[in-house]
């Protein structure tokens, strides 16, 4: 799992409207904040992988979209503290999938400077078409139904939407049919059936789509050395084998590091 540093402030240390009075009034402590975060996100990204790499690590985002943050901010900020860890999970020979809530048209191109393959691209409010231009042969892209739609229009709009999605986003291939995001309680069913009945109709392609084999690379960038510890261990009088209590420390410590960013990332 995974969340850019900047979102970990905004929805979990220092809530939306705390992290916008930072970064006008202290933008070089959100900056340097999320540079600390930045090597411990990517331990816990990296150390869970799917060993095989056919699962992506999944990254909501949230608040790193105009008009939540400025331009500038994405670009100085947000970003910068996000990519590298995006690209070192690519190295290992992972996908990220980006669950990209919200409209982020304006910063596609800055996601089309990744790796080819390297993500899979969601479309919530996004525009569609202009994701498919930007990021289509590139990388594969997944949903663009509108919840809105499933919940308040008809069947026929949403055979109609499906049908578009498919002859428009995934007409090389490279798409994944899904709801914007994810399917409330207030989805009509005959609006899911649509859905299904439709992606049965239109959903053949001519020919299958040829995935990209992933770059593999060993190094990591420098400075990621983020132990999984909160505290670390130092010789201690405890009576008794001095490897057995370091040994049970270290475990220890490591459930409770895991744990807190566990806290921070899952919920």
């Amino acid at each position: 799992m995974l969340k850019a540093p900047l979102d970990i402030l905004a929805d979990k240390l220092r809530g939306y409207i705390g992290l916008a009075f930072d970064l006008m009034e202290c933008p070089e402590k959100v900056q340097k904040a999320c540079e600390a975060l930045m090597p411990h996100l990517a331990r816990i990204a990296l150390d869970s992988t799917d060993p095989a790499g056919r699962l992506p690590i999944p990254i909501w985002m949230h608040r790193g979209c105009v008009p939540f943050i400025s331009r500038q901010h994405f670009e100085t900020i947000y970003w910068p503290t996000l990519r590298p860890i995006v690209e070192a999970i690519w190295a290992k020979g992972n996908q990220t999938l980006f669950y990209a809530e919200g409209k982020w048209d304006a910063h596609l191109a800055a996601f089309a400077a990744l790796p080819a393959g390297s993500i899979v691209y969601h479309l919530d409010r996004t525009d569609a078409a202009e994701a498919c231009r930007v990021l289509g042969r590139k990388f594969c892209l997944s949903g663009g139904v509108p919840n809105a739609l499933l919940a308040f229009g008809k069947p026929e709009e949403v055979r109609a939407r499906v049908r578009w999605l498919i002859e428009n986003v995934g007409t090389e291939g490279g798409y994944i049919l899904d709801a914007s995001a994810i399917i409330q309680n207030d989805a009509k069913i005959d609006n899911l059936r649509a859905m299904a009945d439709a992606a049965m109709e239109y959903g053949v392609y001519r020919s299958p789509s040829a995935p990209t084999a992933p770059i593999q690379m060993n190094d990591q960038p420098a400075g990621w050395s983020a132990k999984a510890v909160c505290i670390p261990y130092r010789e201690r009088e405890i009576p008794g084998d001095s490897e057995i209590v370091r040994r049970i420390w270290d475990e220890n410590e490591q459930l409770a590091y895991l744990f807190i960013w566990h806290m921070l990332l899952s919920f």
